[in-house]
């Protein structure tokens, strides 16, 4: 008797176990999560300058990297599941979108002698199903 009552507590303390470690592991991904889109979404929120969009881009493109997400034939990051993020950037002057590699590419001081007195603003914005995390940003001149 005394045996099957210490098997069932000892169940019930594994489950419980269990239970509290997936609520911590969700907890932390949800606050990993928000402190990224704090980062990114303190410049979707108003209006912002040329330069402060390259700085936008470089920290994306940083945080690409630093997350190891591949990229394709034409030197774009491919987007993942969890923690990709892409920025596109379209100009009154055309009705093309850009993405933030070509940008790169061109050249940040190119960029910010050209725009960065020029205002754009954030028009859309999506987010990881997985993680919640940005995963797109796209900006117009305005």
């Amino acid at each position: 008797m005394k045996r099957n009552l210490f098997i069932i507590v000892g169940i019930f303390f594994i489950i419980l176990a269990v239970l509290f470690y997936t609520f911590y592991s969700y907890q932390k991904i949800q606050l990993m999560a928000n402190q990224k889109n704090r980062k990114y979404e303190s410049y979707t929120e108003s209006e912002i300058s040329g330069s402060s969009l390259m700085s936008l881009i470089h920290k994306a493109i940083d945080d690409n990297e630093k997350n190891g997400i591949s990229k394709d034939e034409k030197n774009k990051y491919v987007e993942n599941q969890e923690n990709s993020i892409r920025i596109e950037i379209k100009f009154l002057e055309s009705d093309v979108t850009f993405p933030m590699e070509t940008i790169y590419a061109l050249g940040a001081e190119q960029f910010i002698q050209n725009y960065s007195r020029m205002s754009f603003i954030c028009t859309k914005k999506e987010y990881h199903d997985n993680t919640n995390q940005i995963k797109y940003l796209l900006f117009e001149q305005i």
